[in-house]
């Protein structure tokens, strides 16, 4: 099982990982980020989502991609085949 096949999200942002019982909270952004990542797209596609669908540059979209993979990682959720 993928590592992001095995959260379960509720639609108020709240994720339960299946395989270690953790849980933790997403905001709408990072619901849209991890149902991307989920279905396979890169960094990259992502950042391209992210600053059609809010405006924003592509700075600043790798920024809070960046920091949103590293507090992923943090909670252990990235793996090679996701990053």
């Amino acid at each position: 099982m993928s590592t992001f096949q095995s959260l379960t999200i509720n639609k108020d942002g709240f994720a339960f990982d299946l395989l270690t019982g953790e849980s933790f909270q997403l905001n709408r952004c990072g619901q849209m980020v991890l149902q991307r990542l989920r279905h396979g797209d890169t960094q990259e596609q992502i950042m391209l989502f992210l600053c059609g669908r809010f405006g924003i540059s592509q700075n600043i979209a790798q920024r809070d991609i960046t920091d949103f993979y590293q507090q992923l990682n943090a909670l252990g959720l990235l793996t090679e085949e996701n990053q």
